[in-house]
């Protein structure tokens, strides 16, 4: 069976702020072979740094000692795309560097989306996903794509740039319950709140709950433009889907208490760290 490590949990990632040497030093992935530790720490890195000619062969690397595809997406790979968001909103990274980063994403999805595919779970709901009109930006989008994908969902991912529109028309013909809007973007995430107006325009906002994310979003932004709740994370965003199919499967749609649910989650995320870190 693949080795499957605790990677559901927040862990402090501080040290991706300097060098792989602090990241060895570090706490993360303890309850790995030291082996194994190094390979995720050579993948976050590999992603930070954009070496997406190293990527496939750590991937292969990494799967060859019985992790999970799963465990590799949401472990290192996340974390090292979580870095590279947080110094693209503070300046220390444009956009050149973030698409070499994305390069080494696109290499590691290449080689695990099948792999996940395989493993998907029992079936749960359907989601549409897309990045909202004017930005081409899919990686993140992608990553909670395969993960909702592996948590037993049918996703329908409609691509990056999507108009209004086409939202409408995936609602209409695939039935989902949960509609994902991302915006890695300033400039573009005011077009997650013209969608979901245009959703309640075409009377179906009490058909779907409304997830969005992405560099440019915040819990705040989620109450501001009315969706129903903002996910992190792509672990953040298997959660809080799987909340609205289960826990919360009852309030419609735009319901502030649903987004008040939600958020709560944040919480219960946050508590678990703080226990962790003792």
């Amino acid at each position: 069976m693949p080795l499957q490590i605790g990677t559901d949990r927040k862990c402090d990632i501080g040290d991706l702020q300097y060098g792989i040497e602090d990241s060895r030093k570090s706490d993360r992935w303890t309850d790995a072979a030291p082996a194994i530790k190094e390979l995720f720490h050579q993948i976050e890195w590999n992603v930070i740094n954009g070496e997406h000619d190293k990527t496939t062969e750590l991937i292969q690397s990494t799967l060859a000692n019985q992790v999970h595809p799963r465990t590799l997406i949401a472990g290192p790979m996340a974390t090292g795309i979580a870095e590279v968001s947080r110094r693209f909103k503070l300046g220390e990274y444009f956009l050149p560097e973030v698409m070499m980063s994305a390069k080494c994403m696109h290499a590691a999805l290449g080689v695990l989306k099948p792999l996940i595919v395989l493993a998907k779970g029992e079936e749960i709901g359907t989601v549409v996903v897309g990045t909202v009109q004017g930005d081409l930006h899919d990686i993140g989008k992608k990553i909670v794509a395969m993960m909702l994908e592996a948590a037993g969902f049918t996703v329908i991912d409609l691509g990056v740039s999507v108009p209004a529109e086409h939202f409408i028309a995936a609602i209409r013909e695939h039935k989902p319950q949960i509609v994902g809007l991302s915006a890695l973007l300033t400039t573009t995430m005011n077009m997650q709140g013209e969608t979901i107006k245009l959703i309640a325009e075409q009377g179906l906002r009490d058909q779907v709950k409304v997830l969005i994310g992405g560099a440019a979003c915040n819990q705040a932004w989620c109450d501001n433009i009315g969706a129903d709740g903002y996910a992190a994370d792509a672990l953040d965003a298997v959660d809080k889907a799987r909340a609205c199919m289960q826990d919360f499967r009852d309030l419609k749609g735009g319901d502030p208490n649903l987004r008040a649910r939600l958020a709560e989650i944040d919480g219960e995320r946050e508590d678990e760290k703080i226990i962790a870190a003792g």
